[in-house]
């Protein structure tokens, strides 16, 4: 630090530079005798400064003066004056404070020395000013309200205007909202260095059934190509592996506001219902991205139970929506979706092959140029490339990924709120809301959860409905058919397709498979409910309960 000037050496030219004993608010220092302009300097201000010290270099001043007596001092204000460029500093105790003390640096405009002065007043460390931005009882409510899913500051201030609670500005609550979130969700913005010690410290395979951990992880750091792959389950998600032998994914948007796709697998139980194996997070939705995630199941269950996880039956998507191909003729398209809807009920390969043929011969004899070539679309995309699309291609499993797409919208109306999350902030929820709550509804170990738990489901349930409508379907006269099944040479698309209408083939397993019971009781395979029975034929059951007490002279 320079060495302070001292009173005596410096008295004559330190008194020719030293400024009015007023603080002057303007800039204008021009001294042309206006009075008017002159009352309103010294009334904006009134405060008397004392010259301190005097240094001989601008730098060694500025670090004198933020700490100067050992207290902080924030710049507030710069002037330019006739004498020189005045730094103003105010006591910065703490946040809040209304510590009128405060300092100024003169650069003398004459010379290269610095003089320090200082207000003629006490510090002030008790009285609290007026505080600035959004009151703490009002942060609280806004916190809830976040956490309540209200996450923009249009609807936080819909929903103050409904408590009758005086609104702040929209720009508070959003700068107060970009504050909650990176103190909640970790930084908006990451890198690739970023996500892999994420995934280096959730790697490891933790001890509680609904800890999320990262099973597997591929990340490329390349300016030109960057890419990054990451598997995250528990315990208890892929234990559902060990309960099925077919799987099911997908990949969901509008979960992450840079566009990545989110891929889910899973499988669903004899119910219908979705169980998830775990999600991944990928930059794109290649054939590599599916690889790596159905990879990353088989390594996982391997790795935990030992056991080599080979599933036989994959439920996916097509490239394209079927309805897409339609042509725009309005007596033939429904007459076209209807043939197209017919052999999705075939239940043989066979015969759906003989259909297809009998299909494309009925068309083309239309002689139609869009026909024609919807017909082409619908061979080469729907038959050559994608053929598992009718009931018989894999029996006894679901014909459509609707339980998973159920579980994408679940997702983001429960956990993103409708809203595209950066990475570092989908992470953090992936982590603690997605992942855990998944595997949290199917803990059936955990007291808490054990009335709603979603348990997988080995054989699917009958509700009295069915046990009703196949009472009813038994009781009525009906003309049996003899059926060979072999016999596929139809010669005709319509006459084969009401044929294939007119009889229903029925499969029965064993007398301990719960699906075949509609059709066995009518074999005395096994018993109807005597509640089943108590609606006439060709009417339908009232609402409410069903009544459990027998009618009179029947033991109960």
């Amino acid at each position: 630090m320079a060495e302070a000037l001292s009173d005596d050496d410096k008295s004559d030219s330190i008194d020719s530079v030293v400024p009015a004993d007023k603080e002057e608010a303007t800039d204008d220092d021009s001294g042309e005798g206006d009075i008017i302009n002159s009352a309103k300097k010294i009334r904006a201000s009134d405060l008397s400064y004392e010259k301190v010290n005097v240094f001989s270099d601008g730098k060694c001043a500025e670090e004198e003066a933020v700490n100067y007596n050992n207290f902080k001092w924030t710049c507030c204000k710069i002037n330019d004056t006739e004498q020189g460029t005045k730094k103003y500093y105010k006591c910065n105790f703490k946040r809040g404070s209304n510590c009128p003390a405060k300092i100024y640096l003169l650069f003398h405009a004459n010379n290269f020395e610095v003089t320090l002065f200082q207000a003629i007043i006490q510090h002030d460390h008790i009285t609290e000013s007026e505080q600035i931005g959004i009151r703490i009882e009002l942060k609280n409510v806004i916190v809830k309200l976040f956490q309540n899913g209200y996450t923009t500051p249009k609807a936080i201030l819909s929903e103050l205007d409904k408590l009758k609670i005086i609104q702040p500005k929209a720009s508070q609550i959003a700068s107060f909202l970009a504050t909650l979130r990176k103190k909640l969700y970790g930084p908006a913005q990451i890198s690739l260095n970023y996500i892999k010690n994420w995934c280096i410290g959730k790697s490891i395979v933790p001890t509680d059934p609904d800890e999320c951990f990262v099973a597997n992880y591929y990340i490329k750091d390349d300016d030109d190509d960057p890419l990054f792959r990451l598997f995250v389950t528990t315990r208890n998600l892929i234990k559902n592996c060990l309960n099925s032998n077919h799987i099911c994914a997908d990949a969901t948007y509008k979960l992450i506001w840079q566009g990545y796709p989110v891929l889910i697998v899973g499988t669903t139980d004899k119910q219908c219902a979705f169980h998830p194996f775990g999600i991944a997070l990928c930059i794109n939705e290649k054939t590599s991205d599916f690889e790596f995630m159905f990879k990353s199941v088989q390594l996982t269950v391997e790795k935990l139970y030992n056991i080599s996880y080979c599933p036989i039956i994959l439920v996916a998507d097509a490239s394209g929506a079927i309805t897409n191909g339609f042509i725009n003729i309005k007596k033939m398209k429904a007459e076209l979706r209807r043939d197209i809807e017919f052999m999705q009920l075939i239940k043989n390969e066979t015969i759906f092959d003989a259909a297809i043929k009998l299909f494309q011969q009925k068309w083309k004899a239309k002689e139609c140029p869009l026909i024609n070539n919807f017909i082409d679309y619908f061979i080469n995309e729907w038959y050559m490339s994608n053929k598992g699309w009718f009931e018989g291609f894999a029996i006894g499993y679901p014909s459509s990924n609707n339980a998973l797409e159920a579980t994408n919208g679940t997702i983001k109306s429960l956990y993103t709120f409708r809203e595209r999350l950066p990475v570092g902030e989908f992470l953090s929820v992936l982590e603690n809301d997605i992942i855990h709550q998944l595997s949290r509804e199917r803990n059936t170990d955990d007291p808490i959860t054990s009335q709603n738990v979603k348990a997988f489901a080995n054989v699917p349930s009958i509700n009295l409905s069915l046990w009703t409508s196949t009472n009813h379907w038994i009781k009525e006269e009906r003309e049996k058919l003899l059926y060979n099944q072999q016999n596929v040479k139809w010669c005709d698309f319509d006459i084969m397709k009401n044929e294939q209408l007119s009889f229903w083939e029925c499969e029965f397993l064993n007398e301990s498979e719960n699906w075949t019971k509609s059709s066995a009781a009518r074999y005395k395979l096994c018993s109807i409910p005597l509640e089943a029975k108590n609606i006439p034929l060709g009417q339908k059951r009232k609402r409410g309960r069903v009544a459990k007490a027998k009618k009179a002279l029947i033991v109960q």
